[in-house]
């Protein structure tokens, strides 16, 4: 049995007039063309008219007993249900004080009475069309803007990702030299037992050498568990900031040195270096987590796009104070540069010159959004085809407060 197509709704068209006989004409006019029509015979019965029948369109007379249309029309247009429903205007006033009036209270056209029936259609027509059209534009916005949102949230987590894979390669080294000499301290702490177990005779340097390893085993087991111990509580704090956009202070060389530890395993599979240089006492109080999705996002465009063809580079991030209470944060590579046409398109959302292998193009632009939108800052880029490439973050050391 084949399906039934669902027809649409024909589009709705509510005529406010205290003229039966102008009524009547538009019913069999509109109605004629297709249209559905909904009649009021003044502006307060067309007011709650509006709010049933959900009209494409509204025409609205001006002259009516009681209210009068200009302020019908404000009050449709205070109304979240009914502000967005296209209003034309029906006057025998050709005053174009009038007809100023009209607009400054939010009507989209009028007509002067009598009128052509072909002038209605076509005026009819061309709002609703219009209005068709900034809904679609609308849910087309809005729809990209979850895109963004859905993009964003898995930049996120595959920073999250990034930062496990970097903890654990770093634990690796403590964690690993810790079990070598607690294993080896063992062998040696049980050839003790045995000789005691024996009831034989030990030296007394045999004791003082043994001693003496216990403190060197010791002093290895407590460095290097604490920078393992160092390590999670960076991974912990890195990993909060990253998942939130939590306001506090902090200093700016903790944040993009734990930032750099999540981005480890990505740089130890290429030939480049990422070196940073900030000042150990610059304090910020702004959002950490941000900031570091913006370190993360420029420094892994630099490993992506700066270096093709070459077996070595650079990828520097320098800090130093700009002006009174402002830091210039500065993430340059030595690489190929950045065409001068790309840069004036750099941070426009989609492009990317890697579109298919893994670029989205929203890499820059999310970093330009959050940089003026959450960090109050500013970005900039400099670059020479050949010479490399220097994005420039000026950021107050006070964020501001959203």
């Amino acid at each position: 049995m084949p399906a039934k197509q669902v027809q649409a709704r024909p589009p709705t068209v509510l005529v406010v007039d205290d003229s039966p006989t102008l009524l009547l004409a538009l019913l069999d006019h509109l109605s004629h063309h297709g249209f559905l029509v909904v009649l009021a015979h003044d502006a307060r019965e067309g007011m709650m008219r509006a709010a049933l029948a959900e009209p494409d369109l509204i025409l609205l007379d001006i002259v009516m007993p009681g209210l009068d249309g200009f302020e019908a029309c404000r009050r449709l247009k205070a109304d979240a249900d009914t502000r967005d429903v296209p209003v034309i205007f029906m006057t025998g006033l050709s005053d174009a004080k009038q007809i100023v009036s009209g607009f400054a209270v939010g009507g989209v056209d009028y007509i002067t009475k009598p009128f052509q029936v072909e002038e209605v259609l076509a005026r009819i027509n061309t709002h609703i069309a219009l209005r068709r059209a900034n809904s679609e534009l609308k849910q087309a916005y809005q729809s990209l803007a979850r895109a963004q949102e859905d993009l964003v949230h898995h930049e996120k987590l595959a920073a999250l990702g990034s930062l496990v894979a970097g903890i654990a390669h770093e634990l690796n080294t403590p964690i690993g030299n810790s079990l070598m000499v607690a294993s080896t301290f063992e062998a040696q702490t049980g050839d003790i037992r045995e000789h005691f177990t024996k009831g034989e005779n030990m030296r007394r340097s045999e004791l003082v050498g043994y001693l003496d390893n216990a403190c060197t085993t010791t002093e290895i087991l407590m460095r290097n568990l604490q920078r393992a111990a160092d390590l999670v509580t960076n991974f912990k704090q890195v990993a909060v900031d990253q998942t939130s956009t939590q306001r506090r202070t902090f200093l700016l060389s903790e944040v993009v040195s734990g930032n750099v530890l999540t981005l480890l395993p990505s740089i130890r599979r290429t030939p480049f270096e990422v070196v940073q240089s900030v000042p150990d006492e610059l304090m910020m109080d702004s959002f950490p987590g941000p900031l570091g999705q913006v370190i993360a996002n420029l420094v892994n465009n630099a490993l992506m796009h700066a270096f093709d063809g070459r077996s070595e580079g650079k990828v520097e991030l320098v800090a130093e104070y700009e002006k009174p209470d402002w830091i210039a944060l500065h993430v340059r590579d030595n690489g190929n540069g950045i065409s001068t046409g790309n840069q004036e398109r750099i941070f426009d959302p989609f492009f990317t010159t890697k579109m298919g292998v893994g670029g989205s193009g929203l890499g820059l632009h999310i970093v330009h959004s959050i940089v003026s939108d959450i960090l109050g800052g500013r970005i900039t880029v400099r670059s020479e085809e050949g010479c490399g490439t220097c994005f420039t973050l000026s950021l107050p050391l006070e964020a501001p407060r959203h």
